[in-house]
């Protein structure tokens, strides 16, 4: 029986995976949107970032400044990618789960095509950035250059996750819309690398993919060493060179991505259940 009902579950989420890339596919307006976002935000790397803020002595904090900026359009392109994917179609959603579709299979389906969109993504998006700005090659687990692509693969998807709850709380685009401006405005306050963070904002901070998504990138580029060398003041323990501080930023933000992904579903069964009664 288990059986049956894991191929029935794994049936479904093929089905509607190809049913999302259809979608995608015939809205010109959202594949147009989807293909992009990433080389506009390369542009916008270009016209802040100076190449070599990394090795030149004459240039202050910009370092820091870039990769903050590289977290901020990754976790940026994740929310637009998905804020709407489920508000959008919510009657068509539940009107295919009273007749036996799994709401599971449903919410997956949407972050998994999501996923395969943004590695295509985040492929631009860190080819990109790596042409433009010169990073020291740090190498703690492999080559720098795909570290850094997987973490900004992780907090797109991350991010991603997140709007895919936001997508499932609310009933419209446009109230959706709000909340990702309140969490764009996050990734700023408590990412920590504009103002330190402490007390209840550091708490608060675990749950925001730009302050991860920092810790990684400054872990693989060695930050630290540039900020002491600079007497900045800015380093941080957030920023350490290690393998173990790069796997736990790693793991954070896969963990937002699996509770988000979770709560979605979570959400839209409570919802499901609460019209059927």
């Amino acid at each position: 029986m288990q059986t049956v009902k894991a191929g029935k579950f794994f049936r479904q989420l093929g089905v509607l995976i190809r049913r999302n890339f259809r979608l995608i596919l015939n809205q010109k307006l959202t594949l147009a949107s989807l293909l992009l976002q990433a080389p506009l935000m390369v542009l916008v790397i270009q016209l802040v970032g100076e190449p070599d803020c990394f090795t030149s002595n004459l240039i202050n904090i910009g370092s820091r400044t870039i990769l903050f900026v590289l977290c901020a359009v990754s976790a940026f392109m994740g929310l637009l990618n998905s804020y709407r994917e489920i508000c959008r179609e919510r009657e068509i959603i539940f009107r295919e789960a009273s007749v036996g579709v799994s709401l599971l299979a449903t919410v997956l389906s949407k972050y998994l095509t999501l996923l395969l969109v943004e590695v295509v993504q985040g492929g631009v998006l860190t080819f990109g950035f790596l042409h433009i700005i010169h990073i020291p090659q740090n190498h703690l687990l492999f080559d720098t250059d795909w570290e850094v692509f997987l973490t900004v693969l992780l907090m797109l998807t991350a991010s991603s996750a997140m709007g895919l709850l936001i997508s499932a709380l609310l009933r419209s685009s446009e109230a959706a819309i709000l909340f990702v401006l309140v969490l764009v405005i996050g990734q700023v306050v408590f990412s920590g690398a504009m103002f330190p963070v402490t007390g209840v904002m550091a708490v608060i901070s675990n749950l925001i993919v730009c302050r991860w998504g920092m810790g990684a990138l400054g872990a693989s580029t060695d930050l630290n060493d540039r900020l002491e060398w600079l007497k900045a003041g800015l380093d941080s323990p957030m920023y350490d060179p290690t393998v173990p501080n790069l796997v736990h930023c790693w793991q954070m933000l896969a963990l937002i991505a699996v509770v988000s992904t979770a709560a979605a579903w979570l959400v839209l069964r409570l919802a499901f259940r609460r019209r059927k009664a």
